[in-house]
């Protein structure tokens, strides 16, 4: 367990810091962007739909970032512990910086005397986020490429800026476009999305092995 733990903490201080302050710099700038006052439901859901979104391509798009090295993913390749739990490890603070994230800049709002819908606001943003790091995880597991992973995700994102109403049930900007019941959609598909990326690189891992 120990040897887990000190994995995890190492992943975070020699891959994944910058990524993490890279989302803290979403919400610090947040202000000279955006007006947080005084807004209505329309008005706050632009600046978590379009903006506080954004934290999830930041965070789960790099969960893979070390196996980018040859040497680093033949040696994880190597050992007893599964990739999956590895995984799950990365997945964990991602997933609890993003909510940190997405309930900061709701602060915000409510700060700035904002009225909207706190907890439909909070959750259509915190699934709309989960997904677009979803796509950027699973592009990047499947192409191996991190730089692959944030381009198609920023891709998907800017593709629904004209096109969201035409995507179906994945379409982003729910509580924008007025269909604030696509959340489950969108939370199911990062799961898969997620789950799917981890999957595929444990059966690289036991192909290596293997081999």
């Amino acid at each position: 367990m120990g040897n887990y733990v000190k994995t995890i903490l190492n992943f975070i201080r020699y891959h994944y810091l910058p990524h993490l302050c890279g989302a803290a710099l979403l919400v610090l700038c947040a202000g000279a962007v955006l007006s947080f006052c005084n807004l209505d439901t329309a008005g706050a859901a632009k600046v978590m739909e379009r903006y506080g979104v954004l934290a999830g391509i930041l965070l789960f798009t790099p969960l893979f970032v070390p196996e980018s090295d040859m040497e680093i993913w033949q040696l994880e390749a190597s050992r007893y512990l599964p990739m999956w739990k590895l995984y799950l490890g990365r997945l964990f603070p991602a997933v609890c910086m993003l909510a940190a994230v997405v309930s900061i800049l709701i602060l915000r709002l409510l700060a700035g005397g904002s009225v909207f819908p706190v907890w439909l606001l909070w959750r259509g943003a915190f699934c709309e986020a989960l997904f677009l790091g979803g796509i950027g995880c699973f592009a990047a597991a499947v192409t191996n490429q991190v730089v692959l992973g944030y381009m198609v995700s920023v891709l998907y994102y800017a593709v629904n800026i004209g096109m969201a109403n035409r995507l179906w049930k994945f379409g982003l900007f729910p509580v924008c476009r007025g269909d604030e019941g696509t959340w489950p959609w969108l939370f199911g598909a990062a799961a898969f999305l997620t789950a799917g990326g981890i999957w595929l690189r444990e059966q690289l891992r036991r192909a290596a092995v293997l081999s």
